[in-house]
C-alpha cells in the first residue's frame, strides 16, 4: 500500500511538473477566475449568484474534464505512457495520479472563486462540497475522452459536444423553463450541481434540503465509474 501511494505521489508530482509546461491547460484554469471577476465587478446589473455559479460551472466542467483527457491523449501521443506503464506504476495508479492533479486544482480554485465574490459560512461548506462530487464524476467523463482520443487535438472534437451539453443545457434551462432544455436538464448531474448552487447562495440551506441533489450526483459518479472501468477494460490505454 505504502509504494503504491509513492508511485501516485510520484506520477502527482510528475504531472505538476508538466502542466507548468503546457500553455493551453493553464489558460483553462485562469478562464473561470477570469469571468468570476468580469461577471463580479465589471458587468452592471447582473443576476445575484450568476458570476459563481458560471465560474464553478466552467470551472467543473472544463477543466475537470479537458484537463485529464489532455494530459491522457498527450502522454499516448508523445509515447510516454507507455514508458509509465512498463515502470513500477501500473495503469491504476497512473490513472489517480493524473486525475489527483485535476481534483485537487479544482477544490483551490473553488476556494478563490469564493473569495472573490465573498461567500463564506454554511453556503461554501455546501458548495464546496458538492464540488468535490461532482469533480469526480468530471474527471472520470474526462479520462474516457483520453482513452478514446488518439492524439491531443481529437480530444476537442471527441469531447466538446460532451462539454457544451453539461455546461449550457442546465443555464439554458434555468432560462428557457419547461421544455426539451428542461427534460435534457434533468438528465444531466451537472444540472442538480447548478441547483445546489443556486440555492445555497439564495438562501441558508442544510445537506438535508439538497439530499436529492446529492444523491444524483453520487449515482452519476458510480456510474461514469462502471463506464471508465468497462471502456479501459475494453480499449486499454
Amino acid at each position: 500500500m505504502k509504494s503504491r501511494m509513492r508511485i501516485i505521489a510520484a506520477i502527482l508530482l510528475k504531472e505538476i511538473q508538466d502542466i507548468k509546461k503546457n500553455v493551453n491547460l493553464l489558460v483553462m484554469y485562469f478562464l473561470p477566475v477570469f469571468f468570476t471577476l468580469i461577471f463580479s465587478y465589471f458587468i452592471p446589473d447582473m443576476p445575484s449568484g450568476f458570476a459563481l455559479n458560471f465560474g464553478l460551472l466552467f470551472l467543473v466542467v472544463m477543466i475537470g474534464m479537458y484537463v485529464p483527457s489532455m494530459l491522457i491523449a498527450e502522454e499516448k501521443e508523445k509515447k510516454t505512457l507507455e514508458v509509465l506503464l512498463l515502470s513500477p506504476a501500473g495503469a491504476e495508479e497512473v490513472l489517480i495520479g493524473k486525475g489527483l492533479l485535476t481534483y485537487i486544482s479544482i477544490l483551490v480554485v473553488t476556494l478563490l472563486l469564493a473569495l472573490i465574490v465573498g461567500l463564506e459560512g454554511q453556503s461554501l461548506l455546501i458548495i464546496f462540497i458538492s464540488t468535490a462530487l461532482i469533480s469526480i464524476f468530471s474527471i472520470f467523463i474526462g479520462m474516457m475522452v483520453g482513452l478514446l482520443s488518439p492524439n491531443q487535438r481529437s480530444t476537442g472534437t471527441i469531447g466538446l459536444p460532451i462539454y457544451m451539453l453539461l455546461l449550457l443545457v442546465p443555464q439554458l434551462a434555468s432560462i428557457s423553463g419547461e421544455g426539451i432544455m428542461s427534460f435534457l436538464a434533468a438528465l444531466l448531474p451537472t444540472t442538480y450541481y447548478f441547483h445546489i448552487q443556486e440555492r445555497a447562495m439564495a438562501q441558508t440551506l442544510q445537506f438535508g434540503d439538497i439530499m436529492l441533489e446529492l444523491s444524483v450526483i453520487v449515482i452519476s459518479i458510480f456510474f461514469s465509474f462502471l463506464a471508465l472501468i468497462f471502456l479501459y477494460r475494453k480499449k486499454g490505454i
